[in-house]
């Protein structure tokens, strides 16, 4: 004979029901604040506010419950959710306390700090739209504070991670360069901690772009430049970043995402110096961007990336007269695009440098070398019947040599 079930406490069960009851009503809008992120009915949201209200008020009325505390954080997650996508910053200010408040209750439970780390990166970019960079900073100070009191929490280090790299973009924009290089850092540190932990270098990784994107983005001559003085740190803080990115990106195990990422910052560093016409140093970069091309990780955009900036380098090297350049890189571009004759967009990036190089030889007078490139891309063309976007560069040229 068994014994019975010992029977549960009514009074202990009763708040951690309602909380559930609570819970469930804050996630039944959840998915409905995504599908109308605009038009949310005011019915619905004042009915998730009032359970997340009552979610509250459960647990400041039986913070002992067993249980309460994981249901009290589900709720106050969905509800942030809520916020984030209908883009109601008191929502997520309110989920935000909420969490901080369920934090202070339980030092040891790692629950509600993880929560509450993953809150603050929502409520620092949701700061940044509604109320300045001063307050994300204030924001991210609070993941800082977190992450320094449970820093053997891998998951409150990726929440860091994640909030570091944001804030590199937010400081930027705001043109508050210390406060990027700072978070830079952190990111810096947060992977020397925890080297194992791959989505904290995912997110190192997304900082550094961020800075790379931020300095290609830049008008001023000079920027993208190596630096020859004290006087131009913003160039040299870009290249020596875009360096470490691309070793981030080879650093095994080698991750694909990474590799895609450094591919990009690679291609805005080689289009921008190209535009200004520093050919040299954006060769010096392509030639990376190529040798990152080799990797086994390295997928169908970090090769598309690498015949954009074929394309754009040799469109960059006839405007300046370096015909013979222009034609070496063409035939790296131009086998590239026959060992991958499956992708249209390099196949386009083929198509559009051959008719530069084919007008560019024309202007020279150099006949019988635009005649060979013209076949190539009429064999370009032969081989893909379907591609219209070939058949119009092919009639492009033909219409600017009547």
């Amino acid at each position: 004979m068994t014994d019975a079930p010992e029977p549960q406490n009514p009074r202990s069960q009763r708040p951690l029901d309602a909380a559930h009851i609570a819970a469930e009503a804050i996630g039944a809008h959840v998915q409905h604040a995504s599908d109308l992120p605009a038009d949310l009915p005011p019915a619905d949201l004042s009915e998730a506010r009032t359970a997340f209200g009552r979610l509250r008020e459960i647990a400041d009325l039986h913070p002992q419950t067993e249980g309460l505390m994981r249901v009290a954080v589900c709720g106050a997650t969905r509800y942030l959710a809520i916020g984030r996508r209908i883009g109601d910053i008191g929502i997520v200010r309110d989920a935000h306390l909420f969490l901080a408040t369920l934090s202070l209750r339980d030092e040891d439970d790692p629950l509600p700090h993880r929560a509450l780390a993953e809150a603050s990166v929502d409520l620092m970019l949701a700061e940044a739209r509604q109320s300045g960079f001063p307050r994300a900073l204030d924001t991210y100070r609070t993941v800082v504070a977190i992450s320094l009191a449970r820093g053997g929490d891998p998951n409150v280090a990726c929440a860091h991670a994640k909030g570091a790299a944001n804030l590199v973009a937010l400081a930027l924009e705001a043109d508050a360069p210390l406060e990027a290089d700072r978070a830079l850092a952190d990111l810096a540190r947060l992977e020397a901690d925890q080297p194992e932990i791959l989505p904290v270098r995912q997110q190192r990784g997304r900082g550094l772009f961020n800075r790379v994107a931020h300095a290609a983005r830049r008008a001023e001559t000079g920027t993208l430049s190596a630096a020859t003085s004290a006087s131009q740190p913003a160039a040299v803080g870009g290249l020596t970043e875009l360096a470490a990115l691309i070793e981030v990106a080879r650093r095994a195990p080698v991750d694909p995402d990474l590799v895609d990422l450094a591919a990009e910052g690679l291609f805005a560093f080689v289009t921008g110096l190209g535009t200004r016409g520093e050919v040299a140093l954006a060769r010096r970069h392509y030639d990376d961007l190529s040798s990152l091309a080799q990797l086994p990780e390295a997928g169908p955009p970090v090769r598309r990336r690498l015949a954009d900036a074929a394309f754009n380098l040799i469109t960059d090297l006839c405007e300046s007269g370096e015909t013979e350049l222009a034609t070496l890189l063409y035939g790296d571009l131009s086998g590239l695009s026959v060992v991958h004759d499956d992708d249209p967009s390099i196949c386009l990036a083929h198509a559009k440098a051959s008719a530069n190089l084919v007008l560019t030889h024309r202007d020279r007078g150099d006949h019988a070398a635009a005649n060979i490139i013209a076949d190539d891309l009429r064999s370009l063309v032969f081989a893909h019947p379907e591609n219209m976007e070939l058949m119009e560069v092919a009639t492009f040229l033909d219409l600017a040599d009547v």
